[in-house]
């Protein structure tokens, strides 16, 4: 059965340069994204809910043990107490009491601690691996436009970086609350148990607490937002340099780029600093009221002391509780700031997930490699965002077993067929048809594996020769040496240290131009689809090695 080729002189149509996307955000489907409200705290609580969920057990443990933490605590100003009011009678315990019991209080919490935070990685470090799971599959199924916006920079940030820092966050938020959250609670329960009407009096100053840092969270989430965009800019610009190193260095512009890097970078380290700024005070501001609070409680303590004789040992059990508590609630009064940024990122990962995804309507399943009758008739294709169509009333017929060229100038709309016939797109108007079949009946699996691409953008993966040729295919030696001697890079090959199996770096960083090409045009060969399609395929090669690979 005969092939069907199509080969086009020119590289892509000009076609992203056409659209006009309003949104700055890389994920966003479109310029509507402006008016929509974020997400609330409380549901993007819900939605890593739910990567923590499976392993839900790893989190009851990590409870519990830090539940047996504070369990000890109010056993330590009891035991204060006790030493202070028994302590100083003639013959009233063994010296050696009192140490031993405190040391042994201390153990057991520090056992307790260590099965809580080994418990707690476990869980956060199992989560996290979901949660990039999730991000991944996302970013295979997006929709085509959508990788047009997007930086590579961004979707390695927001898959690689983003989950592990949101529940980092969000788990030393988790790890403090259980740390000292708990304790906090055991030991508020014992200070009503000594006295609660002090107790209450500690109390009163918890509203203001919280007015005053309700007003630091609006505005650190504010400026928490403004340096994640900030930081997503910088990492796009290192991404820009890495890649485009080349062409910085053809133009000597080293210079213009460490000032471009340089205005993005302070940019980051401005609002870096206002969101430290503004997280800063909220420490400070409730310990002052705390101190305030604390400060009328010891003179209430006294009063009380002198009124109505309580003693020392009352005095001592209570304060020496309060200043416990204090220590807690000291270190709950950070949270605020890890937890709105941990917001602001993860809604970042939540629009990547969210993005549109690429429609697969159709049902049909070819049975076996199709013939490689292509018809397109009268075919329209506009690209979002542009005001011209890319394709109006296009017919053309692409004959099985014959080669087809394509020849035009940049822009004419070659590789807006190609996108229309791989399904990474949908005409307007027009219908084209695979061996009599519309392409939208038949599942985009189905339809791409009658196309083998070999395009000018050389794309190969940072693995071995073989695996580059092979991608996605059970392996056979007789195919990977067949599809090497067409694409004439069977000697190439045996030359390199460890053959077939030679790592080709980032993209074939590793390779030639012309070796880069003939690897993916043996990728293609190993394939054995029944259509080609060569976007200037040899473009790189040598006279010879094209005259070889044609044949």
């Amino acid at each position: 059965m005969g092939r069907a080729l199509i080969e086009v002189s020119f590289g892509m149509a000009a076609q992203c340069n056409e659209r006009i996307v309003r949104c700055r955000r890389p994920t966003c489907p479109g310029r509507q994204c402006r008016s929509m409200s974020p997400d609330s705290n409380a549901s993007v609580a819900r939605r890593l809910g739910q990567f923590v969920y499976p392993h839900r057990w790893g989190a009851l443990l990590t409870v519990l043990a830090y539940v047996g933490a504070a369990a000890t605590e109010p056993m330590i100003p009891k035991l204060i107490g006790y030493a202070f009011g028994e302590g100083f009678a003639k013959d009233a315990f063994p010296l050696w009491m009192i140490p031993v019991v405190l040391i042994g209080l201390y153990l057991m919490r520090g056992l307790f601690g260590f099965a809580g935070q080994y418990l707690f990685n476990w869980t956060v470090t199992r989560s996290v691996m979901d949660f990039r799971a999730a991000l991944v599959n996302a970013l295979l199924r997006l929709d085509a436009q959508i990788y047009t916006r997007m930086q590579p920079g961004t979707a390695v940030s927001k898959v690689v970086n983003d989950p592990q820092q949101i529940l980092q966050l969000v788990g030393d938020v988790g790890m403090s609350v259980l740390r000292d959250g708990l304790p906090a609670v055991a030991m508020l329960g014992y200070l009503f148990y000594l006295n609660w009407q002090l107790t209450l009096l500690s109390l009163v100053v918890t509203p203001l607490m919280a007015l005053i840092m309700k007003k630091v969270n609006q505005r650190m989430r504010l400026m928490a937002s403004r340096s994640y965009d900030a930081q997503l800019l910088l990492v796009n610009k290192v991404d820009d340099l890495a890649r485009a190193w080349r062409v910085v260095r053809q133009f000597g512009a080293e210079a213009h780029e460490r000032q471009r890097f340089a205005d993005v970078a302070h940019e980051v380290r401005r609002n870096n600093l206002k969101t430290a700024t503004a997280g800063a005070l909220a420490q400070p501001l409730s310990q002052l009221v705390a101190a305030i609070g604390l400060s009328c409680i010891i003179c209430v303590t006294l009063w009380q002391a002198r009124a109505e004789g309580t003693g020392v040992q009352a005095f001592a059990e209570f304060v020496t509780a309060l200043l416990l508590l204090t220590s807690r609630l000291r270190h709950l009064s950070d949270l605020a700031a890890p937890l709105t940024r941990a917001s602001v990122i993860a809604k970042g990962c939540f629009e990547l997930m969210d993005a549109p995804k690429e429609a697969d309507t159709g049902s049909r399943e070819l049975q076996g490699p199709a013939r490689g009758d292509i018809v397109m008739a009268d075919v329209r294709m506009t690209y979002p965002g542009a005001s011209q169509p890319a394709l109006d009333g296009l017919s053309l017929t692409f004959a099985a077993g014959k080669t087809t060229a394509l020849v035009g100038a940049s822009g004419a709309g070659k590789s807006s067929i190609i996108h229309l016939l791989l399904g990474f797109g949908r005409p307007d108007a027009g219908q084209i048809r695979l061996d009599g079949v519309d392409i939208e009946a038949l599942t985009r699996l189905s339809l791409r594996r009658q196309f083998a691409v070999v395009s000018q953008d050389i794309v190969l993966f940072d693995d071995s020769v073989a695996a580059n040729i092979a991608y996605a295919q059970p392996r056979d030696e007789a195919k990977l040496e067949a599809a090497l001697r067409a694409a004439h890079l069977w000697d190439f090959v045996h030359t390199l240290p460890e053959g077939v199996e030679t790592n080709v770096g980032a993209n074939g960083s590793k390779l030639s131009g012309g070796q880069r090409q003939r690897l993916a045009i043996a990728r293609a060969l190993y394939k054995e689809a029944p259509i080609w399609i060569f976007d200037e395929a040899t473009s790189a090669l040598d006279t010879e090695s094209e005259r070889a690979v044609q044949q």
